[in-house]
């Protein structure tokens, strides 16, 4: 198996050996003659907890980053176009993002790091910053983003334009007059109120999927608490039982020999 990048490699070792990692990695880079790379490694700061889960998702969780991806790339191809598939989309880009998200919490978790609800909405964020951007989106898939990113807007999934279809072209047709000046400003009107609806409807919809994917994070991990909890309680409930068991014989072996006295 090949050895991972440099910056992987970073990542893929908990927050607390960062450091000592990093400046290993740079030392070996530098000794094989690969100086910028040292020097760029050597740069790198410590990553937020948010930061560092994300990466790790790149190894853990590649199946459903994937999944993530390819919802924003079929959002980004049928926005305005097609709303059903974009709907469809948007459902696929919310059960991996929540899948995600779930995910990195235990990731954080297992390494001991925090998983509050602001370092699970920060990782959220990430994920769809990068999910959205083509160069973060290889540096993810790659396990090497290097900075935390906001939640795109809207505008973010609306930047490509439609392909004029090599199949159609125009014909005039004399018999059909030419629209006035104010027919062709009232349809341009009507296509714009309509577009701007949609985008700001489809804004909308992925806003909701980020809220709900943090929601179902935070309340997986109040449901892991509460079990935890619920699991300290039985522990400490069958103890007192056996204590009460091995108290009530004690007192019965003594009423025993009180009387055969």
């Amino acid at each position: 198996m090949s050895k991972p990048a440099p910056i992987a490699r970073l990542y893929s070792v908990p927050p607390s050996e960062f450091t000592a990692t990093r400046n290993r990695v740079a030392a070996e880079l530098r000794k094989s003659g690969r100086a910028d790379e040292a020097r760029a490694v050597a740069r790198l700061r410590k990553p937020s907890g948010a930061l560092w889960a994300v990466n790790r998702l790149a190894a853990t969780g590649a199946k459903e980053l994937k999944a993530l991806l390819d919802a924003v790339a079929q959002l980004r191809r049928s926005q305005l176009r097609d709303p059903r598939a974009a709907s469809e989309a948007l459902r696929a880009q919310r059960a991996a993002l929540e899948t995600l998200v779930a995910r990195g919490r235990d990731v954080l978790r297992e390494a001991g790091v925090s998983a509050s609800q602001q370092v699970l909405r920060r990782l959220s964020d990430t994920l769809m910053g990068a999910a959205v951007d083509r160069a973060h989106a290889e540096a993810l898939r790659r396990g090497e983003l290097t900075e935390e990113l906001a939640a795109p807007g809207f505008e973010a999934f609306s930047g490509a334009r439609t392909p004029a279809s090599p199949g159609l072209r125009l014909v005039r047709t004399p018999a059909r007059p030419t629209p006035s000046g104010a027919d062709r400003q009232t349809t341009v009107d009507r296509t714009a109120e309509v577009e701007a609806r949609r985008r700001r409807e489809l804004e909308e919809l992925a806003s909701q999927a980020t809220k709900d994917a943090t929601a179902v994070a935070e309340l997986e991990a109040e449901q892991g608490r509460a079990r935890a909890r619920v699991a300290e309680l039985d522990q400490r409930l069958r103890a007192a039982r056996q204590a009460a068991r091995r108290s009530a014989a004690a007192a019965k072996r003594a009423g025993w020999k009180a009387e055969s006295t």
